[in-house]
């Protein structure tokens, strides 16, 4: 791993020193795009600890000099650490270890399998939405991106991020000589039009962070930095903010990502077992933020041309194609090495 600038290089060190000194501490790899040298203006430090005994998956998010996520993890449940984890800290080598008894062809056959699992589910969900509500079809077309963009970028052999989606599947497929493939997947994001409001996408994410973001305190489950932070202007500051100023594309890829996931919690939080399939109907008879969040969803899909969701299913369905063959294409590449 080369050598982080600074500030991620002074909050790692301390981190780790800090870590290293604990008594239940056994290991500490780091993830994420640090690890791996690809530093930008909103990149945050991904902390994974091994600790004694047979604590369950946890998952901590802090805002500091920069954003540090730790995920903590029993040395008896090792398998969900992520395989493109980097020991920092392992005097055992128990991290070490565990990371390089993987078989890395088939995490990532398996990852880009899981993925392609999604995105069909997501289409059959749009479809099963189209009659009822055009709206809740819409949202479910194109969040079908979310998985595609790491099918294509894991495919490409690079590492796949959760924020700058957009911008990194452009590296990925230029490089793989696909620049059509990218093309038409833009379309899936509305791609001219929403671009020219992504001002207005930031906007309302921001105020519907505002106006949820405490409405999870004190339930059974709800996102994980709504639960710990105490408000949302530090996460929105130091997580969000810069992905609009780094690539408008990245921004309006994951509000229409955020606003998704956020209401899936609320459904869950409300009684039910999984988001319905035309769902905003649903969501606009909650009360509160809730209903604000919903409505706020809705205004946004408005930014999509009129009639679009003919145009972005087809496309979804067409890009799984692609993706398909080119995971199959990578499996056939690995076998054959």
């Amino acid at each position: 791993m080369a050598e982080a600038p600074s500030p991620w290089r002074e909050v790692l060190e301390r981190e780790v020193d800090t870590l290293s000194r604990r008594d239940d501490v056994l290991a500490v790899g780091l993830c994420g795009s640090v690890s791996y040298g690809d530093y930008w203006p909103g990149a945050d430090l991904d902390i994974e600890v091994v600790v004694r005994g047979d604590k369950a998956r946890e998952i901590v998010t802090t805002e500091q000099e920069v954003s540090v996520d730790y995920g903590y993890f029993g040395e008896t449940i090792l398998k969900d650490i992520p395989y493109e984890t980097r020991p920092i800290y392992d005097p055992t080598k128990l991290l070490t270890k565990e990371l390089s008894s993987r078989d890395k062809d088939l995490v990532l056959r398996n990852a880009m399998e899981e993925s392609l699992v999604r995105a069909r589910n997501y289409l059959v969900r749009s479809k099963a939405a189209l009659s009822k509500d055009p709206f809740s079809a819409l949202a479910w077309a194109i969040i079908v991106s979310w998985p595609l963009a790491e099918v294509f970028t894991l495919a490409s052999g690079e590492y796949r991020t959760h924020r700058r989606i957009v911008s990194r599947l452009e590296k990925c497929l230029n490089k793989t000589g696909r620049r059509d493939l990218f093309q038409e997947y833009c379309r899936l994001l509305g791609l001219p039009y929403t671009i020219r409001r992504a001002s207005d996408l930031l906007s309302q994410l921001q105020l519907g962070y505002r106006e949820i973001w405490n409405y999870f305190k004190g339930r059974p489950d709800g996102p994980v930095y709504m639960v710990q932070q105490p408000d949302s202007e530090a996460w929105f500051k130091n997580r969000i903010l810069p992905l609009y100023e780094y690539d408008k594309r990245d921004i309006v890829s994951l509000v229409y990502v955020e606003f998704l996931f956020i209401l899936s919690f609320v459904f869950r939080t409300s009684g039910y077992e999984r988001t319905p399939d035309a769902f905003l109907p649903d969501a606009a008879k909650f009360k509160g933020p809730p209903s604000q969040w919903a409505a706020r969803y809705k205004d946004i899909l408005k930014f999509f041309p009129a009639g679009a969701v003919s145009e972005v299913l087809l496309c979804g369905e067409d890009l799984v194609r692609q993706a398909e063959l080119m995971a199959r294409a990578r499996t056939k590449a690995s076998n054959e090495y």
